[in-house]
């Protein structure tokens, strides 16, 4: 009896594992190009296993992107909440975006965009979820903005119009990363974009 209360732990940590761990698969290979014995191979986990535990492919897909865009909104979130500034909270976010660009993480790109541009015109979950992580990133940048025009720190402007545009800075960086752009010019674009917040 001992031994049973726990026995369900450990599958929900081995759970949450496999999803990381499909999250590779999916951004390394596209939900297309990921088949059954990829997710079986990179989460570890048997075919059987991996159907009772998601239901299908596409379970799958959508939970590891949950993960992501948790976790990437959770960072953005933390950066442009700390202390001073909120101009130098902004460009942070910025350059780490920036830096997400470049190299070869930069090259692997954003898991949202891939699957946005892969699947989101054919997939309304897809496109449900990443358009509500966008939704989300224009809503912690235009509460930043705002806090910044309360300071005097930031011109008065439409904080949804210059949030959602600093949305298409960050993205458009991730897209132009996979291309090879290099650092200087990633950062060149961060100092740009900090000009439209004068």
């Amino acid at each position: 009896m001992a031994n049973s209360a726990g026995v369900g732990r450990p599958r929900e940590f081995e759970l949450g594992d496999a999803v990381r761990d499909a999250m590779d698969v999916f951004w390394d290979r596209g939900y297309e190009g990921a088949s059954l014995p990829d997710l079986m191979a990179g989460t570890g986990l048997s075919r059987g296993s991996l159907y009772k535990a998601f239901g299908d492919k596409k379970a799958l897909l959508l939970a590891a992107l949950d993960l992501y865009m948790a976790d990437g909104l959770k960072a953005t979130a933390d950066i442009l909440s700390q202390p001073g500034p909120v101009k130098d909270a902004i460009r942070d976010s910025l350059l780490r975006y920036a830096r997400l660009s470049v190299g070869e993480e930069g090259r692997r790109g954003c898991l949202a965009v891939a699957m946005t541009t892969e699947l989101a015109a054919r997939d309304a979950g897809v496109a449900e979820r990443t358009g509500r992580m966008f939704r989300r990133l224009q809503q912690l940048y235009a509460g930043a903005i705002v806090r910044g025009q309360a300071s005097g720190e930031i011109s008065e402007q439409d904080e949804q119009v210059l949030a959602r545009l600093l949305v298409c800075q960050v993205e458009g960086m991730r897209v132009l990363g996979k291309t090879g752009v290099p650092e200087r010019d990633m950062l060149a674009l961060v100092d740009r974009t900090m000009r439209l917040l004068d």
